[in-house]
């Protein structure tokens, strides 16, 4: 396995987004477990990154703020309102339940919560350590790649075919 400290951590916006739409969501879940994790640890917080990631829908709003303002404190430019893209992503996850519809579809959507803070954040992580490479796809990360695309493909598909 990877040393993380020899690679950036810049996450590219596609790779985000292919993780993303690849695990139907989940690695939205992961993304804000590792960012609890961050902020626990670089802000000494007395929080569960485990229980802030299960209940993200209550504690989305804070951590966007919080790297909101992390982001403002080391001058950087952000012009996203968090409360706007914590509703989209409400909104989004919303209509995954939606099953009896192709509106359904629209969750793969989420992940655009994400991008105006991963743009910003990619451009401090790049600042603050640049010339990192960025960190290669291990085997199982490529495996659940293939194998959620595939899901993903067929439940596409599924929605289509009249029963």
């Amino acid at each position: 396995m990877p040393d993380d400290d020899n690679y950036s951590r810049v996450i590219p916006v596609w790779k985000f987004a292919l993780f993303s739409v690849a695990s139907f969501g989940l690695y939205e879940l992961y993304w804000n477990y590792k960012s609890w994790k961050f902020f626990k640890e670089k802000d000494n917080l007395e929080v569960s990154p485990f229980w802030r990631t299960i209940f993200s829908t209550f504690f989305l709003w804070s951590l966007f703020n919080r790297y909101s303002c992390m982001l403002k404190e080391e001058g950087y430019q952000v012009s996203y309102s968090v409360t706007l893209l914590v509703f989209f992503w409400i909104g989004m996850n919303f209509t995954g339940g939606m099953s009896e519809s192709p509106i359904w579809l629209i969750s793969f959507l989420s992940f655009h919560a994400f991008i105006p803070i991963l743009n910003t954040t990619n451009a401090y992580w790049e600042q603050k350590f640049p010339g990192l490479p960025e960190k290669p796809l291990i085997w199982w990360q490529v495996i659940l790649l293939i194998t959620g695309t595939i899901f993903v493909f067929l439940s596409i598909v599924g929605t289509f075919i009249p029963e």
